[in-house]
């Protein structure tokens, strides 16, 4: 006869943790998402959340390597954000200097 194994040890989330942590890459998406979403409504602020997000994604391409393609689509949408923002920003100084112009159809 012999004798029963133990069981896994106690972790906070109730069990043995078997999942790797994705949060960067997670990350990176989410900020890249919102950053392409609001880029008409203050560019300036979320062209630094698109900073933040292709920071992120590469970051979780060195860290987290069983996040498998999820920093390159952060990554992308990241500068796609930046990008949305920086074209959103420079709309916006055309159509305040002709507004102060007084010009009303370009």
């Amino acid at each position: 006869m012999s004798l029963p194994s133990e069981p896994a040890p106690y972790t906070a989330t109730g069990g043995a943790s078997a999942s790797p942590k994705k949060t960067k890459s997670i990350l990176s998406v989410v900020f890249g998402g919102v950053s392409i979403l609001f880029s008409l409504f203050l560019p300036i602020i979320w062209i630094l959340l698109g900073i933040a997000g292709v920071i992120l994604g590469f970051m979780g391409r060195k860290s987290e390597p069983a996040a498998g393609k999820l920093p390159l689509i952060g990554i992308i949408l990241s500068f796609v954000g930046i990008a949305a923002c920086l074209i959103s920003m420079i709309l916006g100084a055309i159509l305040l200097t002709a507004a102060m112009n007084g010009q009303t159809t370009m």
